[in-house]
């Protein structure tokens, strides 16, 4: 009995303690980790008494580091909430021209012609540019179109052996079929291949009329041709 009643009494004094301190503390005594105290009170821990604000942050609270970079990056107070953020660039359309050899196939004659020129083909005076394409020499080129261009041909070097000849053109199909990833369309008994792209037709040809001018035939058309003839084949993927 003696034992609980010292007990009590230290208890007792314990709360008498405790008070007596907050009384004089004028606040909350708050313990590491949020422990202790009125548990009415928010209280942050080690960190002390939560913000009882509206969880805006002042300026004058913001580092300076800070809001230049947010000024920077349009957020913030100092950024402007109705200025859109800027989109990157509309991805390629059915009015994108086609290319080749990397140039456009659109512009003049003579400007199309320039950029032929500086991808290192020739201007014959027969009228179409010469020139490596392909894996193959003495490539004819020929624009079609005047302004703009609608139309590239290539006429590959006349190949004289049938077995040769349909081999180049496989060569090409694949290299085709692989670049642009779709296959082509065919008819059964026609030596046509037909690439039809969002921008434009490539067109796989050979010229087999006169075994003295057998070759392979392609052309990049930025317009679906009303009838499908001729296109050449084969070509390392570089330059399809």
């Amino acid at each position: 009995m003696k034992k609980l009643i010292r007990l009590i009494l230290t208890v007792v004094v314990v709360l008498l303690v405790v008070k007596l301190c907050t009384d004089k503390m004028g606040g909350v005594i708050t313990l590491p980790g949020g422990l202790g105290g009125n548990d009415t009170e928010e209280t942050g821990g080690w960190f002390g008494p939560k913000d009882k604000s509206d969880g805006k942050v002042s300026d004058k609270d913001v580092p300076k580091d800070i809001k230049d970079l947010e000024r920077e990056l349009g957020i913030g107070n100092e950024g402007n909430a109705s200025t859109p953020a800027t989109l990157p660039p509309a991805s390629p359309t059915a009015s994108t021209p086609l290319a080749f050899k990397g140039i456009p196939i659109t512009g003049s004659l003579s400007s199309f012609g320039n950029e032929l020129v500086k991808a290192g083909f020739k201007k014959s005076l027969e009228g179409p540019y010469v020139g490596d394409f392909a894996g193959y020499s003495g490539c004819k080129v020929t624009p079609v179109g005047s302004n703009p261009v609608q139309e590239v041909r290539v006429d590959f070097p006349v190949i004289s052996d049938w077995d040769a000849l349909e081999k180049a053109y496989d060569s090409l199909q694949a290299s085709l079929t692989q670049k642009y990833g779709i296959e082509p369309k065919t008819s059964e008994g026609s030596n046509v291949a037909l690439y039809n792209l969002p921008n434009g037709t490539i067109t796989l040809d050979a010229d087999v009329k006169d075994r003295a001018s057998w070759h392979v035939i392609l052309k990049y058309s930025n317009s679906y041709p009303a009838s499908t003839t001729g296109t050449p084949g084969r070509n390392p993927i570089d330059d399809l």
